[in-house]
């Protein structure tokens, strides 16, 4: 079981969570221009926003697992590093629908989804702030700091469970459309 955790973990860094570039989160996200059709702005959902998102919640689902929390607390370097890379992507979902801009005016399924998203984002943030630290707590090695970062992984489930719940609103919607089927989001099974 343990080796299946790793293999997941190892995994998210293939998919890119290795990068060791820091930007400065005080910047201001680049902005594109508006997009002129429905599939330009589907690819940039896609591309941009749900794929990250992807990778980002896998962490967030698997936070609490036994081996996870096993290698957080033994400090796992491998495992602290895809945490803390996953988190602070999650904490830009905000940054990247601005980035993406509005869908294109007159589409009122596009407004949705990107209604849907808009309300998780704040607290998919929210979220992601509070598993960093809760990381740093349980990989303390002190007991008094380690039941502390229990508290605060704990107290993240509100949050997590409303940003599921509209960004799960929001896919659902996408997966209907051609657009977002043109831009490779599958359809649940």
């Amino acid at each position: 079981m343990k080796r299946g955790a790793l293999l997941v973990l190892v995994a998210l860094l293939a998919a890119g969570c290795g990068s060791h570039k820091k930007s400065e989160s005080t910047t201001l996200p680049h902005v594109l221009p508006n997009a002129a059709t429905p599939d330009e702005w589907a690819q940039r959902v896609v591309d941009r926003f749900l794929r990250p998102m992807n990778s980002d919640l896998q962490v967030v689902t698997n936070f609490n697992n036994p081996q996870i929390r096993l290698f957080i607390a033994s400090a796992n370097p491998t495992t602290i590093r895809v945490i803390n890379t996953r988190m602070r992507d999650l904490q830009k979902c905000t940054a990247k629908l601005v980035t993406i801009g509005p869908p294109p005016p007159h589409q009122p399924k596009l407004t949705d989804i990107s209604f849907h998203f808009r309300r998780a984002c704040p607290d998919y943030e929210l979220v992601a702030t509070k598993l960093l630290q809760a990381t740093e707590f349980l990989g303390s090695g002190r007991t008094d700091v380690i039941s502390r970062g229990q508290d605060v992984a704990r107290s993240a489930r509100p949050a997590s469970g409303r940003a599921a719940n509209q960004f799960a609103a929001g896919v659902k919607i996408a997966q209907r459309l051609a657009e977002f089927q043109r831009a490779g989001l599958k359809p649940s099974l």
